[in-house]
C-alpha cells in the first residue's frame, strides 16, 4: 500500500535543504509552474537529477515573490518514466511503500511521470537566479 506523504512534508523533512524551503516559502515548495532547466541521468549510480527554477507568493499577505533554483535528486533508482514534452512543472507529491518513495510529476499539459526510487534529496542551490539560458538540457552519464 502506498501511502501519501507529501501532505505533511514528510519526504521534503527528510532533505537537505527541505527546512530552509520552507523558512523561504513559508511552505515546502509545490514545485508548481517550476521551469525544467536539466535532466541529468547517471546510470553508474542510479540517480536522476532534475534542476528547476521555482517561483512563488510569499509573506503573510503573499504579495511578494520568491524565485529559487532547485536541484532535486532521486538516488537508488528502481523504475522511471518521465515524458519531457514541456519544460514546466504543474505538480509533485510523494508516496511512501517501506523503503521507497514513488514521486509522481505532471508537467504541461497533464503529462505524468513517475519515479520511485530509495531516496530523495532536495538542494537549494541559489536565491534569486535571473533568467536561465533559454536551452534546456538532458546529459546522460
Amino acid at each position: 500500500m502506498w501511502v501519501l506523504m507529501d501532505q505533511d512534508g514528510a519526504v521534503w523533512a527528510e532533505t537537505t535543504d527541505g527546512g530552509l524551503l520552507k523558512q523561504l516559502f513559508g511552505f515546502y515548495p509545490t514545485l508548481h509552474d517550476a521551469r525544467i532547466l536539466e535532466v541529468e541521468i547517471d546510470r553508474n549510480s542510479d540517480s536522476l537529477t532534475i534542476t528547476v527554477d521555482y517561483c512563488d507568493s510569499v509573506g503573510e499577505d503573499r504579495t511578494q515573490e520568491l524565485s529559487a533554483r532547485i536541484r532535486l535528486e532521486w538516488h537508488g533508482i528502481i523504475t522511471f518514466d518521465l515524458p519531457l514534452g514541456e519544460l514546466e512543472l504543474l505538480s509533485i507529491d510523494f508516496r511512501r511503500h517501506n523503503q521507497y518513495i514513488e514521486t509522481n510529476l505532471e508537467t504541461w499539459p497533464g503529462v505524468h511521470g513517475t519515479v520511485v526510487s530509495d531516496s530523495f534529496e532536495a538542494v537549494l542551490v541559489q536565491v534569486s537566479p535571473g533568467d536561465p539560458d533559454e536551452r534546456a538540457w538532458i546529459r546522460y552519464k
